[in-house]
């Protein structure tokens, strides 16, 4: 392992002798600019001031000689064969990520349940979507309206993004979706959008409330904190009707292998047969903390939840700047028609 400075930021990660410097940045929760992350757009490029580096692959064709006589390097294809330091951009803000318009390709559909679909889409190999986790894209298909749907990965590996579709009765778009589109079909995204992410310039607890397909944004935002190897407390509330909409296993194994982590499923509509928590999830959430004025709150799902999330969590506490949400409303569209 070598330790890599940006003395841009002061910021100091690991990376791994295999590793190139930009995948060990991501993760580590850093926001280095990147662009196609396969050498060819060279917006990645930072300036060696120290160390030795190395191209496993060779000199890629984004940086010029004349570049790398300046100690110009890419990040996205070099790996580390010293200590280093370097200087290169971080994104400070969401303002400083670029909304693109790219071509990609369905990957593969996989249906989770009766109702939700994980999809994945392939972005060309010269293109990469540079997102913060929580964010949200537009679908674009020519027959329909541009649709909104919330990126369910972390954006360490942004040449592929995941989302997860539910099934609306009449809804034209995700009828489409569940019957009628193919892998490999062509289709345009536009992002990233939103201000749903992580702040990662907090080391308050965090509870995260979803609603049905919610959990697609706080799967990618809780990803990315077990990436970055964050310390905070994170407290998962995940509100469905049935137990069959629980879609994916993954909140349990993250409560299980890290001790940070809880996950508190609520059914709405339970059977007998279900043992566990019921009601409304931010019900849920009341009942287990008295105070929550030194917690950030993370909610994301249908608007009715969200509101009345917003609401009563004010009053037990939680300062109005540190409740985040996104509602899949219809200005929104996230996972909607």
């Amino acid at each position: 392992m070598f330790t890599v400075e940006n003395q841009a930021t002061g910021s100091q990660f690991q990376v791994a002798a295999d590793e190139n410097i930009l995948d060990g940045a991501l993760s580590h929760g850093l926001g280095f600019v990147y662009g196609c992350q396969n050498g060819f757009c060279g917006k990645c490029k930072a300036t060696l001031i120290e160390g030795e580096i190395a191209y496993k692959e060779g000199v890629p064709s984004g940086i010029t000689p004349e570049e790398i006589a300046s100690n110009m390097i890419l990040v996205c294809k070099c790996q580390a064969k010293t200590d280093l330091s370097i200087v290169a951009t971080e994104l400070e803000s969401i303002a400083d990520i670029e909304v693109k318009t790219l071509p990609c390709k369905v990957d593969k559909i996989e249906h989770l349940n009766a109702d939700v679909a994980k999809v994945l889409l392939k972005i060309p190999g010269s293109e990469a979507l540079q997102y913060l986790p929580g964010q949200y894209i537009d679908l674009i298909h020519p027959d329909f309206e541009p649709r909104a749907f919330s990126i369910a990965n972390t954006a360490h590996n942004s040449g592929m993004i995941e989302l997860h579709v539910r099934l609306i009765d009449g809804g034209k778009f995700t009828n489409f979706v569940f019957n009628e589109m193919q892998e490999k079909s062509l289709l345009k995204i536009q992002g990233p959008k939103g201000s749903f992410y992580l702040r990662e310039d907090s080391n308050k607890p965090i509870i995260m409330v979803a609603g049905g397909t919610g959990f697609g944004p706080v799967k990618a935002m809780v990803e990315h904190a077990i990436e970055s190897a964050s310390e905070r407390n994170i407290h998962i509330y995940w509100g469905v009707r049935s137990e069959q909409d629980l879609y994916m296993t993954l909140p349990s194994k993250w409560a299980d292998e890290f001790d940070n982590i809880s996950f508190t499923p609520v059914l709405s509509k339970a059977d007998e047969s279900w043992k566990g928590r019921t009601g409304y999830v931010h019900e849920a959430v009341l009942a287990d903390f008295d105070n929550l004025v030194n917690y950030e709150v993370y909610a994301c799902g249908p608007p009715e939840m969200v509101r009345f999330a917003a609401n009563t969590f004010v009053k037990k506490g939680l300062f109005e700047n540190n409740f985040f949400n996104d509602s899949f409303d219809f200005s929104h569209q996230a996972s909607s028609l």
